[in-house]
């Protein structure tokens, strides 16, 4: 267990220092087929990256799993005897139109991408007690360290990340949001993803680095995480001083986020409930385009935000049935001190509901409401975003699919006129294969 733990730190700065560049939702990959042997719906509801009971113990056991694989060991060494690498290719074309009824404008775009995604990724048993998943894409786009020690009764660990899918991405069990949302596009409704991934307004608020312990009993897991919020989080602190920061963000400030997963039955489906929350400061440094800073005392900014996220996943006749749901409430702003993930001078709530079903072999459909809300300080409602998708795949193996997905945003300002609305309706087919 000491040496588990000594190799653990020593990626220690490797993890906090990764750079997050846009990772795709494929943790799912014949990677990890290879090296245990299991096909890939062993780990996957319905189909990838939907994890089910069996894959969130996968994960919890570090990835080290090896099935038949044959290793190479010896003292302090334990490698399977073969590179597990995997690829995605993700030809897409994506259409996205945008009515602004204040101004009457109408946007249309429209591009076809082959690929969107071409990622070498590399995967799998580090040692004994650690694995780790890499992808890569013109640098470490996502970054996973994971270690697992098995005691008598639970399990602890100590994980790193450096990814763009949420607080929880060292340890994130769901499939509610973040990386394993992407099944036919359903992180699109996602609370956690609009609000906390995104952040206020939209901005982006990606690349968190984290680190995280954790113990399980295999019904309740609890992590205990300093998470790193990297990319925009000094935006507000910039305009609260009347600055523009154009050249740059630093920000190394850690905030503190706990979450407790919650996995069993209930009433006949596998049932997984998380509560987390976030609740720190961070201080971040904005420099111009020289490099020179700009902000010689930084006003740190609140990293506040309460979340549940809660699945149900089993079968409704001869169906499998997935459930997916999420809430998130964050802090209201207070003067300079303004909250990442609330805009303005108030707060932002949300929540989301989605359905996913497999009527007969193979073909999976989709449909989820989302609803963001936007408090002013004196209680009213400024803006309201409601999201409507749809989405429909077709399984033509277990590691590629073809899909079309459809997500609606209609942000409208209820404190004035009711013209005064924005929509936005994105259109998006892909074939996506991972090998």
């Amino acid at each position: 267990m000491k040496k588990t733990l000594l190799s653990a730190a020593a990626f220690a700065v490797v993890a906090v220092s990764a750079v997050s560049i846009a990772p795709t939702t494929s943790e799912a990959i014949p990677a990890f087929a290879r090296q245990t042997g299991a096909a890939c719906l062993s780990c996957h509801f319905q189909t990838f990256p939907a994890l089910n009971s069996f894959g969130r113990a996968f994960k919890l056991g570090a990835f080290t799993d090896v099935g038949e694989e044959a290793l190479i060991e010896d003292d302090n060494l334990s490698l399977p005897a073969v590179l597990n690498l995997g690829m995605v290719l993700r030809p897409a074309y994506q259409k996205n139109k945008t009515i602004n009824k204040n101004n009457n404008q109408i946007q249309t775009t429209s591009a076809f991408s082959m690929p969107t995604d071409s990622n070498i990724l590399l995967a799998g048993r580090v040692g004994s007690n650690t694995g780790a998943f890499v992808e890569f894409n013109a640098g470490a786009g996502n970054f996973q360290l994971m270690n697992s020690v098995d005691f008598d009764t639970f399990q602890a660990g100590l994980n790193f990340s450096g990814t763009g899918f949420g607080p929880t991405a060292a340890l994130e069990l769901t499939s509610v949001y973040g990386q394993h949302a992407g099944k036919l596009a359903g992180g699109d409704v996602s609370a956690i993803d609009n609000i906390i991934v995104l952040g206020a307004n939209g901005n982006n608020v990606t690349g968190q680095t984290s680190i995280a312990a954790w113990a399980s009993n295999g019904m309740f897991t609890l992590q205990v995480a300093a998470v790193v919020p990297q990319a925009n989080v000094a935006n507000n602190t910039a305009i609260a001083n009347g600055m523009n920061g154009t050249g740059g963000v630093t920000n190394n400030s850690f905030v503190p986020m706990v979450a407790l997963t919650y996995d069993g039955e209930l009433a006949g489906f596998n049932t997984v409930v998380e509560l987390g929350t976030m609740n720190g400061t961070a201080v971040a440094r904005v420099a111009n385009a020289a490099g020179t800073a700009l902000l010689t005392n930084p006003v740190p900014s609140n990293v506040q935000a309460t979340w549940v996220a809660a699945q149900a996943q089993g079968e409704m006749g001869d169906m499998s049935l997935g459930i997916y749901g999420d809430y998130v409430t964050t802090k209201t702003n207070n003067g300079n001190k303004m909250n990442l993930y609330s805009a303005g001078n108030g707060k932002v709530d949300g929540y989301s509901l989605r359905a996913e079903i497999e009527p007969i072999d193979q073909f999976l459909f989709g449909a989820g409401f989302g609803s963001i809300r936007d408090t002013a300080a004196n209680g009213l409602i400024a803006q309201r975003t409601n999201i409507i998708h749809f989405a429909a795949t077709y399984e033509i193996y277990q590691n590629m699919e073809f899909t079309i997905s459809n997500t609606r945003k209609k942000a409208s300002a209820t404190t004035v006129a009711a013209n005064d609305s924005i929509k936005d309706d994105n259109l998006r087919v892909e074939l996506l294969a991972v090998f």
